[in-house]
């Protein structure tokens, strides 16, 4: 079970294509990626819609709940001083 979930609505799933690193001439793979639209409660109560886009392994998963919400286990790190999220490898749950 993952401590962390992201719930919300998926609302696109896109494939990032291969690049290349400026500094190592390193060349990344194509990546898969879902947009989830999350309702963030502000300390004053009051709701932000933020779009999260995470790394995802199973592509075709997301793909097949567009404009639904999900539950969505995930893990975070800190990247340029802004929280990053990825999918794990499990698929996302539909909440009625």
């Amino acid at each position: 079970m993952s401590m962390l979930t992201l719930n919300g609505m998926i609302h696109s799933v896109f494939t990032k294509p291969e690049s290349k690193d400026r500094e190592t001439g390193e060349i990344r793979p194509a990546t898969s990626h879902a947009q989830i639209l999350c309702d963030n409660v502000l300390e004053s109560g009051e709701i932000r819609s933020d779009l999260v886009t995470l790394k995802v392994h199973d592509m075709d998963a997301f793909r097949g709940l567009i404009h639904q919400t999900v539950r969505v286990p995930v893990g975070a790190f800190v990247a340029q001083g802004k929280i990053q999220y990825f999918s794990l490898k499990t698929e996302p749950t539909p909440l009625h």
